[in-house]
């Protein structure tokens, strides 16, 4: 069964799947570091009034690792170390409102940490079917091909970072906000889009990554405007075209801006005696100063000999994304080194990701698929997202960083051998279950 009922079916089959794993492998294996249980006061606030007690579900709150324990923390105690500040607060919110509404009714019986923990996992899984349904909706249009769109979202419902997708991460919430505002962007409907990514940069930092579709279409529509004739009517057009983009790339951007903002206010304007350094900065950058030193995040800084067997384990993503761009960029190299400027007339509005609803005509060496037009802007983001992956972040990442990228799954769905797609996604989504709930390293 295809169709939207067919994605959705899948997309819950494969959350129950994944859930199964991880209960399993939980059960089965035994935790090489049990310090993500700790469960220590809050330092200046109660628990929203709660009692504590209850029958402890020491399986749920065993899942709760990595990640995971901050996201908990920050949920039931709010910002109260520096380093929080990485952790971008959309899940955390939503678990506290979640807990303290619809399951209010859990927390006298199972606890306060299990209940937020609860609802991380049932917003997650809400998060992914929808993220798998708008993911279908976004290949429709693009590849403009029904069954490979559908092979597109099976490929995300299993995909490598699967695990994550059902635990208290953010790559759920992510990719449903991304999917979503990439189709509204699409579908022509660009301020629900700015919106939608505004949320996602709420979310995850790099959801500002996303501000470069509306500079993308700025681009196209000033060119094909010709701004540069000097002509009232296409001067003014062209301004207002840069003005409108201007505003939405920064409703995608306000809302990190925001958080830095109240992370210095609550970190830099407090009773402590001794100021942080990074408060005297010019441009005082929480999240840059709490990356650099406390994760130790930095160009090139991962290039040691240690980390070896981080760049191993990344490599099967990087290597994906890397072959997805390159095979594109030869399919089609007029197409992508221009931008997508170069596309034929009746499919410049597909490049700029514009709607079109009149009728081109059919060319026989009409691009559908992968290597359609419309995938270009979206190539381009998945370049950023890898370059930064690789160069930048702890490179172990790159597995669930990459994998809110839809040319993934479009490229994946594109082999002429796909079984060696589904082999390497499937081995790393039972693999990485396995190593994930037992606090073992992995992504």
């Amino acid at each position: 069964m295809r169709g939207e009922g067919g994605v959705l079916a899948m997309a819950l089959a494969s959350r129950g799947i994944v859930l199964l794993a991880m209960l399993a492998w939980a059960w089965l294996g035994s935790p090489y570091d049990s310090s993500a249980a700790l469960d220590l006061p809050c330092l200046s606030r109660d628990d929203h009034g709660f009692d504590r007690g209850g029958i402890s579900n020491s399986t749920l709150l065993r899942s709760v690792v990595w990640d995971g324990v901050y996201y908990l923390r920050i949920a039931r105690c709010g910002y109260e170390y520096e380093q929080m500040h990485a952790f971008q607060p959309l899940l955390p919110l939503l678990m506290r409102f979640l807990s303290n509404t619809a399951l209010r009714g859990f927390v006298p019986v199972f606890g306060y940490d299990e209940t937020l923990a609860l609802s991380g996992y049932v917003i997650n899984v809400m998060a992914f079917v929808l993220a798998a349904l708008y993911l279908y909706r976004l290949s429709l249009y693009v590849l403009e091909r029904e069954r490979m769109a559908f092979l597109a979202t099976a490929f995300f419902c299993f995909n490598p970072a699967s695990v994550f997708y059902s635990s208290l991460y953010t790559e759920s919430l992510f990719a449903l906000l991304s999917f979503a505002g990439m189709w509204y962007l699409v579908s022509g409907a660009r301020w629900k889009s700015a919106i939608l990514f505004g949320f996602s940069s709420i979310a995850r930092s790099n959801g500002i990554v996303h501000a470069g579709f509306f500079l993308f279409q700025c681009l196209h529509l000033v060119y094909h405007n010709k701004v540069f004739h000097m002509k009232r009517p296409l001067l003014a057009g062209s301004l207002f075209v840069i003005i409108q983009c201007g505003l939405q790339a920064s409703l995608v951007v306000a809302p990190f801006v925001v958080f830095q903002a109240y992370g210095y206010f609550e970190m830099c304007f407090n009773d402590s005696k001794q100021q942080r350094p990074w408060c005297k900065a010019t441009i005082p950058y929480l999240y840059g100063f709490v990356q650099d030193h406390y994760w130790d995040v930095g160009f090139l800084r991962y290039f040691q000999l240690k980390q070896i067997p981080n760049f191993l384990s990344a490599s099967p993503a990087l290597l994906l994304a890397s072959s997805a761009i390159v095979t594109y960029a030869r399919a089609q190299p007029k197409l992508f080194y221009s931008l997508g400027l170069a596309a034929p007339s009746w499919q410049k509005r597909k490049a700029a990701l514009l709607p079109d609803h009149s009728k081109p005509p059919r060319v026989k060496k009409e691009a559908t698929g992968f290597y359609a037009v419309a995938s270009v802007p979206f190539v381009f983001e998945l370049l950023v997202m890898t370059l930064v992956a690789f160069l930048v972040m702890h490179v172990q990442v790159s597995t669930r960083f990459l994998s809110c990228s839809p040319v993934i799954y479009w490229f994946s769905a594109s082999f002429r051998r796909q079984w060696i797609g589904w082999w390497v996604f499937l081995s790393y989504t039972l693999v990485g279950t396995l190593l994930f709930v037992n606090f073992y390293p992995f992504t």
